[in-house]
C-alpha cells in the first residue's frame, strides 16, 4: 500500500510541475478525468498501459512513479514487448519459475493466463514483481536499457 500512496503524492507532484490539471492531463493520456482523480486521491489502481503513458507524458521513469526511486532515471520513450513475453524473458534471466512467483507471492495463476492475453498488471503487482526478480519496473517491462 505504500508505493500506491507514493504514487498518488508523485502524480500530483508532477501535475503541479508542469502546470498541469486533471481534464488536460486526461485528454492528454486517453482516460477521464474522473480516472486521473481517483489516482491522485489514491481511490484507484493505474494499469501499466496506464502508468507508461504517464511517464511517456512527465518524461519519467516507472519507477519514480511508482516511488520506487527518487530519481527520475534515465529512460526513453521505447517500443515495449507484450508484458508477459518480457516478464517470461526477465523470469528466465532470474531463474525464477511461475511456481515460485505464485508460491512466494501474492499473486494468482490466472493473472498469467490474463497477460499472455494482453492485460495489464497494476502498479502494486508491478512493484511485488520488480521486488522479488530484484530489477526496475522499467527493465521488468522493456523500457529500460
Amino acid at each position: 500500500m505504500e508505493n500506491k500512496n507514493i504514487f498518488h503524492e508523485r502524480l500530483t507532484e508532477l501535475m503541479i510541475e508542469k502546470g498541469v490539471n486533471t481534464v488536460s492531463l486526461a485528454a492528454a493520456i486517453g482516460v477521464s478525468d474522473e480516472t486521473v482523480r481517483r489516482w491522485k486521491n489514491g481511490e484507484r489502481d493505474i494499469l501499466l498501459s496506464q502508468l507508461v503513458k504517464l511517464a511517456d507524458y512527465f518524461q519519467c521513469s516507472l519507477d519514480f512513479l511508482a516511488g520506487r526511486s527518487d530519481a527520475v532515471l534515465d529512460y526513453q520513450v521505447r517500443d515495449m514487448p507484450p508484458f508477459y513475453d518480457r516478464l517470461r524473458a526477465v523470469m528466465a534471466e532470474k531463474g525464477v519459475t511461475r511456481y515460485r512467483l505464485v508460491k512466494d507471492l501474492p499473486i494468482y495463476d490466472g493473472y498469467f493466463t490474463n497477460w499472455k492475453k494482453g492485460k495489464s498488471p497494476n502498479i502494486l503487482t508491478l512493484v511485488l514483481l520488480a521486488d522479488y526478480l530484484d530489477v526496475t519496473i522499467d527493465y521488468l517491462v522493456g523500457r529500460e536499457k
